[in-house]
């Protein structure tokens, strides 16, 4: 003898549409996780600041046109301070010039270091 449970239309038709609501609801949830944009942390370091006022209108142009990065400028008030800042793993990017002596050196050398968090 064969058993088999048979559901009423109407509750079949609540359990279809709770799965598909379940599935949908967990596709763009995943979709929105694996789109969200990267946020990279920019270490600027000048006297006069015009180097901060150059990131931060970059980064406001970066976010107005929904880019997949994000920048969070740090100013960290002269250009040693910002490698500084890079060479602790403060920050992901440091603004600096490279005519400051041996300073170019230490940046080569932390440019293939992964990140610390």
């Amino acid at each position: 003898m064969k058993s088999s449970l048979k559901l009423p239309l109407w509750l079949r038709f609540v359990l279809l549409v709770g799965v598909v609501g379940v599935v949908s609801g967990a596709g763009l949830l995943a979709y929105r996780y694996w789109t969200r944009p990267v946020t990279l942390s920019v270490a600027v370091g000048s006297i006069d600041g015009e180097a901060a006022k150059a990131m931060s209108a970059i980064a406001s142009r970066l976010a107005s046109n929904n880019a997949s990065v994000r920048l969070n400028v740090v100013d960290s008030g002269t250009a040693l301070g910002a490698a500084k800042a890079f060479s602790d793993g403060k920050v992901d990017l440091a603004v600096v010039r490279g005519e400051l002596g041996d300073l170019a050196e230490i940046l080569n050398e932390e440019v293939g270091r992964p990140r610390k968090e």
